[in-house]
């Protein structure tokens, strides 16, 4: 283990920004990686129990805050959660389904079985969103061209382009606020026309420079022959013991997981009158496997991080 991380980090000199792609988790082959975020997606859908969910979540997390401590998940969250609160507050404004009403709001009857729901489904969206933040620290674009490029080459770089592009325009129009700020171009002072004209300034600059960008990189891509046939060269992925041995546990853990939720467990009845909270023997059974399943992974970070403080106390 000493010698694997000497060859992935440069024996152990370069400090903690070396322990990248070949570390921990992410030096998971990619096959193993899509499949772990495809298991994530299904079962992040399929279990509708808010209890299991919140589990669920809370091991995104742990899995966010085991990569990069949370830095990129924090840099979601205030939209993130934004979002999910006005989810639960709209469902039940135009949903009315369930028999059990709490109060009316003016003509409109709140019910609690669409309340239930729409706290499920916020929930469902934060483990979905939250899983997606640490799949853009896990499934780089190198990693994303390597299982899809030979398949579809014009599909694979247009899928990974458009995975990339919010997070590209945020991070554009945080450097364009700043650079128009010095020119006294803001959308935080002065009056509420000028604020707005401002503000389309700003967004006329982003997209100006993101058809620039998107004219560049069309125009290298076509010069370098992309999609015109197989690719020369791909980086090193490897499928080593470490590959099988998680595949095996993800795919044992999401069998039983599908076993359990056939039996009809890991589900919340909500309409037309809401279940019960409690969980059965089968939902327990159910939120350990996903708790696990999403975890599986990290278990490499632990034991990386163990033998890199090993090299570097020996060094």
């Amino acid at each position: 283990m000493v010698l694997y991380l000497k060859r992935q980090t440069g024996r152990g000199k370069q400090g903690a920004g070396a322990m990248s792609e070949g570390f921990g988790a992410r030096s998971l082959h990619p096959s193993v990686l899509l499949l772990y975020y495809a298991g994530g997606i299904t079962f992040g859908m399929l279990l509708f129990h808010p209890v299991i969910l919140l589990c669920g979540w809370a091991a995104w997390l742990a899995v966010n805050a085991r990569l990069d401590a949370g830095r990129e998940w924090r840099k979601w969250s205030v939209p993130m959660l934004s979002a999910l609160v006005v989810l639960i507050i709209v469902n039940p404004l135009i949903s009315h389904r369930g028999r059990t009403v709490w109060f009316y709001w003016g003509d409109l009857p709140i019910t609690m079985e669409s309340v239930a729901y729409g706290v499920t489904m916020a929930t469902s969206l934060l483990g979905l969103l939250t899983l997606f933040v640490s799949y853009r620290l896990l499934m780089t674009e190198h990693k994303f061209l390597y299982l899809f490029a030979r398949i579809s080459p014009k599909a694979a770089l247009l899928a990974m382009m458009a995975a990339g592009m919010v997070p590209r325009l945020r991070r554009r129009m945080q450097e364009l606020i700043l650079v128009q700020k010095t020119r006294g171009i803001t959308v935080t002072e002065g009056s509420l026309a000028r604020r707005a004209h401002n503000g389309a300034r700003l967004v006329g600059s982003l997209l100006s420079w993101s058809l620039e960008d998107a004219l560049q990189t069309a125009d290298s891509m076509q010069a370098r022959g992309y999609g015109t046939g197989p690719r020369s060269a791909y980086p090193a992925f490897r499928f080593r013991s470490r590959d099988l041995c998680t595949m095996a546990g993800l795919l044992a853990a999401a069998a039983a997981i599908f076993v359990l939720w056939a039996d009809g467990n890991g589900f919340l009845n909500i309409y037309p009158r809401l279940g019960s909270l409690a969980l059965s023997p089968g939902d327990w059974g159910a939120a350990i496997l996903y708790v696990i399943y999403i975890l599986l992974p990290m278990g490499w970070e632990r034991r990386d991080r163990k033998a890199w403080r090993l090299l570097n106390s020996g060094t």
